[in-house]
């Protein structure tokens, strides 16, 4: 691994930002050790910003610390793939019979405007931040701030794992995601439009399918 120096008054955010890229990159793959004090080597700055680094790194779930042993990069098992993506589906369903709710109960003009706003959303997935935009937007309309910090502890480790999984594919294989993704996202904007959760239901499972596919073929590929 190259040296790289980080020339910045605000060495906390650049430690953090090139870490976590080379682990995304699997520079650092999946189940490597990180020690503060080789990446301040590497770096060549203290080990104060390197320790911030890694704590918000153990936050996002992109390192796991296992105390008497060091942190480690975090490498999915497949209980993991399966417990992410459950609570996925169970935030956004939730999400979407809130939606649903408000529509039957009392349909603003302003939940209305969310809707079209939620509508353009889903029809812009490419590149993959905005497709997680949509779902973010969903949470928003759902106006429950439990439900909504629910998914955003799960949602920082399951962005990050998609982000490591599709890391460096070519644009046609993201291309076709991006469709596949703007298809399923139409689907459950027209079910909560329709005010039927099961159809919002099962559009938001396929949805999700998609991602645990492609994470239980790479925690496979992991663990041969």
């Amino acid at each position: 691994m190259d040296a790289v120096v980080l020339e910045s008054t605000n060495l906390n955010e650049l430690a953090y930002g090139e870490i976590r890229k080379r682990i995304i990159s699997r520079e650092f793959p999946p189940g490597q050790r990180l020690v503060d004090s080789q990446l301040a080597a590497m770096f060549k700055i203290s080990r104060t910003p390197i320790r911030d680094a890694i704590r918000r790194l153990v936050k996002e779930g992109l390192l796991t610390n296992t105390s008497s042993r060091g942190f480690y990069v975090f490498a999915p098992t497949l209980k993991d793939i399966d417990e992410i993506f459950s609570v996925s589906i169970m935030t956004e369903t939730e999400a979407a019979a809130r939606a649903i709710r408000f529509l039957q109960n009392s349909p603003t003009e302003e939940l209305n405007h969310k809707l079209r706003v939620l509508e353009e959303k889903a029809n812009n997935v490419f590149p993959m931040e905005n497709d997680e935009e949509f779902k973010r937007y969903l949470m928003e309309i759902a106006d429950n701030q439990r439900l909504y910090d629910i998914y955003m502890q799960n949602q920082g480790q399951r962005v990050l794992l998609a982000n490591i999984i599709y890391f460096g594919q070519h644009q046609e294989g993201e291309f076709t995601r991006a469709e596949k993704s703007k298809l399923v996202h139409n689907h459950i904007v027209l079910g909560i439009k329709n005010k039927d959760l099961e159809y919002t239901r099962k559009a938001i499972e396929e949805h999700n399918s998609y991602g645990i596919e492609d994470a239980i073929e790479y925690v496979n590929h992991l663990n041969p």
